[in-house]
């Protein structure tokens, strides 16, 4: 099988070896927390790392390339990197709720997303949602500030 080696078939290998390389440094970073707290973020970048390499696989399966370079918002791309590096820098600090809450809210403005209302109130929702089923519900350890 041969795969062409356009930019955009280029860019979707980076893009997924980037994935990797930040689900794996999640994993290792999770790795270091305390307690139980640690296994939130090691699932979290184990799965990431997993997806990012089958999403590869994929790519270099496929000789034709799945996106186009010229329609990508690079804008919106950096924003989430910032906004991922931050969230990896907070995680800890101030525990999975407000930096999960802060990561949502910075991505969605960051998208464009028109609605100010709504960009706080999907990302809390979703976040206290995940938090009641995993922390209240199933007794999962995640890492809290307060709770």
């Amino acid at each position: 099988m041969k795969a062409k080696t356009n930019s955009n078939k280029i860019a979707e290998y980076l893009i997924s070896i980037v994935l990797m390389a930040i689900g794996l440094y999640v994993f290792i970073v999770g790795r270091t927390f305390r307690g139980n707290d640690k296994y939130f973020p090691m699932i979290v970048g184990g799965l990431m790392f997993i997806t990012a390499i089958w999403i590869l696989v994929e790519d270099l399966m496929s000789e034709k390339s799945c996106i186009n370079l010229k329609k990508i918002n690079f804008l919106a791309i950096g924003v989430t990197i910032a906004a991922l590096f931050i969230y990896i820098l907070l995680f800890r600090t101030i525990g999975y709720v407000f930096s999960t809450i802060l990561l949502g809210v910075s991505i969605i403005l960051g998208l464009r997303y028109n609605s100010i209302k709504g960009a706080i109130l999907w990302p809390t929702g979703m976040v206290l949602v995940v938090f009641v089923i995993f922390k209240i519900l199933l007794k999962v350890p995640l890492p809290t500030l307060f709770l």
